[in-house]
């Protein structure tokens, strides 16, 4: 007879709740003043002492480290199931892009948070090439995407939509329309071309869930 998975503990239970709502609490000191705050002012924030961050984190590098994974993980989950009702993998793609863009507007804690990360921390494109790998051999073996140079197209494409969404977070109020645009063009380096991405681009979204919490 298999055994039903061994329920967690009240204290690791207690544990997991109390890191999520350091993490929280991260997130919006990040989102406020940035990823260079003093460890002082995560701590006031979160109201706990440095002692109890470190506890749980070991460093500040360790906190920021789990806001962010934190951060992105909840994103991309939300944004698989939300882009996941669209027929074509080529749509599904490009609405990522979109919605990406739109994360000022859609979760503006997270959004503020990636902005000032992305602003003062120097990004490893490849890391992101490889996350989305898999997806556009997808695109070339369709014949949507280009073979040649791939790499670099896919790094190309990702520059463009970092640059924009840093600058949106710096806007009195974004505009969507806009980020479209580079959406759009962005999308000539990839090779598809310019009524295709136009046509993709001014498709209609997907139904907006919640993002987890």
């Amino acid at each position: 007879m298999t055994q039903a998975p061994a329920k967690p503990s009240r204290q690791a239970a207690h544990l997991a709740r109390r890191r999520a709502e350091l993490i929280a609490a991260a997130q919006h000191t990040v989102a406020e003043s940035g990823p260079e705050a003093p460890i002082e002012q995560f701590a006031a924030d979160a109201g706990v002492s440095i002692a109890t961050l470190y506890k749980h984190f070991g460093s500040k590098d360790g906190l920021l480290a789990a806001a962010a994974i934190d951060g992105q993980q909840r994103w991309e989950a939300w944004m698989a199931v939300t882009v996941s009702v669209l027929p074509t993998e080529i749509e599904q793609f490009v609405a990522a892009g979109r919605l990406v863009l739109r994360g000022h507007e859609l979760q503006p804690e997270l959004a503020s948070m990636g902005a000032r990360v992305l602003a003062t921390t120097r990004i490893d494109l490849g890391i992101l090439v490889s996350e989305m790998s898999a997806r556009v051999e997808r695109l070339v073996a369709e014949g949507i995407v280009r073979s040649d140079q791939t790499d670099l197209r896919i790094r190309l494409y990702l520059a463009c939509l970092i640059n924009e969404f840093v600058r949106q977070a710096s806007l009195p109020k974004t505009k969507p329309d806009e980020a479209d645009a580079v959406v759009e063009l962005a999308l000539a380096l990839l090779g598809i071309t310019p009524a295709r991405a136009k046509k993709l681009v001014r498709a209609p979204l997907p139904p907006l869930g919640e993002i987890p919490q």
